[in-house]
């Protein structure tokens, strides 16, 4: 469609980003014949494209304009004064098109919690359904299950007809697959129960984001948008930048949005809107989006020069992110890792090949290796740990006396001694990493140092640092200061250091035991863009933690689902705060973090915020 022909349209709805959520939302709403979608994205329509579709190519994604925002943080304190790349996809499917693929799940009271903080409607059990409307579960052969142990899988529990696929893959094993579960039951880990049963603790492999019929990524774009494209009533422009919503204030005192500015090539249109404008922007446009509009901190838009139509300071507040510190450790020649491919481009090439023409070979599979660790195993040794948690949130509360207006940290530190709960997620990668390069996400894990490698990642599962993302122009082009404040909560350093200290207890134990090389004293070999010898003390892991972490690209908060004294932006039924007629559906409204991979509650999310615009009852909806 071109831009004249969608400007010259009125529509009753209007999607702001064709992104993971927003597609859901447009793909749902047009199931209606009688109302009419529009769709603006700021990326480029790359179906079909190569390097999304393979399910472990995601690596030559990041860091390119035609696919990732390319955003960037402002230096971390908390991490050495380092600045972070964060990789968010600019393309339709969001960062949907450009994920690890790894499919993960919320446990039951992280979702519980949205509720406990004024969400009704908004628990693990109210979710669940939705999670299995968006998935279609399949089942490993015989001889994949014997290989992975998917055991723990629970397919009552499974969508069965939903858009996206998930899978194991069964076209390659890697050697950790295998031995990562054995290894955790060796560490003393129960054997893993369903995540969907709302408690995930112990070693698995990981659902993926993998159609196991063609090989390709199903992800928003693939699995909501093709399907329906041909829908007379659905209109998708892509590459046109929103602008602004155009707002106008009604009688009541609230604002309505008339329509919607978007720039092409530079030129400005605006598009009307009959009923809704639905913001599906993410964590960082999201904000920006509502800001640049006239919604946010008066002081923030004053001296942004952007003139004020509601104000509300909790707009850009409430930045979470996960983080993940990075260990490298080298293992025997034996074990093939990817350093193969990246250390030799005619292996890459026939690998490539091998993905095009058969859909075989390391492509096909993405990264499945991951566990979940509550805090009496990761620190056996930590005598009362209630008494530990609650002294340092007591500490920080007492120093930031406003920090936690709707009492999310008491929630969390109860989620935090709770053996059937996770403070940590371990991901295990076939692949060195050098945390130095962590500005530019492409180059993590591509380095000189020879041999095989791979990366334990120690995972945040709840962090209590809290940061902002807010515009300083009233142009749309500049991208927003964003300030994840890693480790601003002392709280969060001290269990990342602990996790640590417990993900290297995990190498004594077979199989993994045998695969890892040693130095002349036995040792583990560190990878060299390590500054200092593993730790052994708390300290000395905290000290490695801040100078080895990144995000885990699972940024939330932006827009928080919660009562507007309470911090919040977005009431239950994802209205804003001060309109008529502007909602937001995406990972920015999750009012608390949760553990795990976020892209299957972003989807559950839109799948029940759809239902919420269509006015639909969805406490107890059917799942299916």
């Amino acid at each position: 469609m071109s831009v004249e022909e969608f400007a010259s349209k009125s529509y009753d709805y209007i999607v702001v980003g064709g992104g993971t959520a927003g597609l859901v939302i447009a793909a749902r709403l047009s199931e209606d014949p009688n109302v009419t979608v529009g769709v603006l994205e700021a990326g480029g329509n790359r179906l079909d494209d190569l390097l999304i579709d393979g399910p472990n190519t995601f690596l030559n994604l990041l860091d390119k304009p035609e696919y990732d925002w390319c955003f960037k943080t402002v230096p971390q304190k908390g991490t050495q004064h380092r600045v972070h790349g964060w990789a968010r996809g600019k393309v339709l499917g969001g960062s949907s098109a450009i994920n690890y693929n790894m499919f993960s799940m919320a446990s039951r009271q992280d979702l519980d919690n949205w509720k406990e903080l004024g969400n009704e409607g908004w628990g693990f059990d109210d979710l669940a359904p939705y999670y299995r409307k968006s998935e279609t579960y399949h089942a490993p052969s015989k001889i994949l299950s014997s290989k992975i142990n998917d055991k723990y899988v629970d397919p009552l529990l499974r969508g069965t007809s939903g858009p996206i696929q998930i899978s194991f893959c069964e076209a390659d094993t890697q050697w950790q697959q295998e031995m990562w579960p054995k290894t955790c039951i060796n560490a003393g880990y129960a054997p893993p129960k369903d995540p969907r049963s709302g408690s995930a603790i112990g070693g698995f492999n990981q659902l993926t984001t993998v159609d196991p019929k063609t090989m390709k990524r199903s992800y928003s774009a693939r699995a909501y948008y093709e399907p329906n494209q041909a829908r007379n009533n659905l209109s998708l422009l892509t590459e046109a930048l929103v602008e602004k919503i155009v707002l106008e204030k009604n009688g009541s005192g609230d604002a309505t949005a008339t329509g919607v500015k978007f720039a092409v090539n530079s030129t400005t249109h605006t598009v009307k809107v009959n009923k809704e404008v639905i913001i599906c922007g993410g964590v960082i446009n999201s904000p920006q989006i509502l800001e640049l509009s006239g919604i946010g901190s008066a002081s923030v838009l004053q001296k942004a020069g952007v003139n004020v139509v509601v104000d509300n300071p909790n707009v850009g507040e409430n930045l979470n992110d996960h983080t993940a510190t990075g260990l490298p450790l080298a293992v025997k020649d034996e074990y093939p890792t990817a350093e193969v491919l990246l250390r030799n481009p005619e292996l890459a090439g026939q690998a490539m090949q091998a993905y095009i023409e058969h859909k075989a070979g390391p492509f096909t599979n993405a990264p499945t290796t991951t566990g979940f660790v509550p805090l009496h195993m990761a620190d056996p040794s930590l005598s009362e740990p209630e008494k530990h948690i609650q002294s340092l949130i007591a500490a920080f509360q007492k120093a930031h006396p406003d920090a936690d207006p709707a009492g999310r940290n008491p929630l969390l530190a109860r989620q935090l001694v709770d053996r059937s709960e996770a403070i940590g997620q371990m991901v295990l990668v076939g692949v060195g990493a050098d945390i130095s390069s962590v500005e530019f996400p492409s180059k993590i894990f591509v380095h000189d140092a020879p041999g095989n490698w791979i990366t334990l990642g120690v995972c945040s599962t709840r962090s209590l640092s809290r940061g902002s993302i807010h515009i300083e122009s009233s142009d749309p082009t500049k991208q927003p200061i964003i300030d994840p404040a890693y480790f601003s909560h002392p709280l969060d350093l001290d269990i990342a250091a602990r996790s640590m200290l417990h993900a290297l207890s995990l190498v004594a134990f077979e199989p993994m035991q045998s695969v890892f090389k040693r130095d002349a004293k036995g040792g583990l070999i560190i990878h060299p863009s390590w500054t200092k010898d593993l730790p052994k003390t708390i300290e000395e892991a905290k000290e490695l933690v801040a100078a080895n972490t990144v995000t885990e690209y699972h940024p939330i908060g932006t827009c928080a689902m919660l009562p507007k004294e309470k911090g919040g932006v977005i009431d239950s039924n994802l209205k804003v705060y001060g309109t008529s007629n502007v909602r937001v559906v995406d990972a920015s409204i999750f009012p608390t973090h949760v553990q795990g991979n976020i892209v299957s509650l972003v989807y559950a999310v839109a799948e029940k915020g759809a239902d919420l615009i269509k006015g639909k009852q969805t406490n107890g909806v059917n799942g299916h």
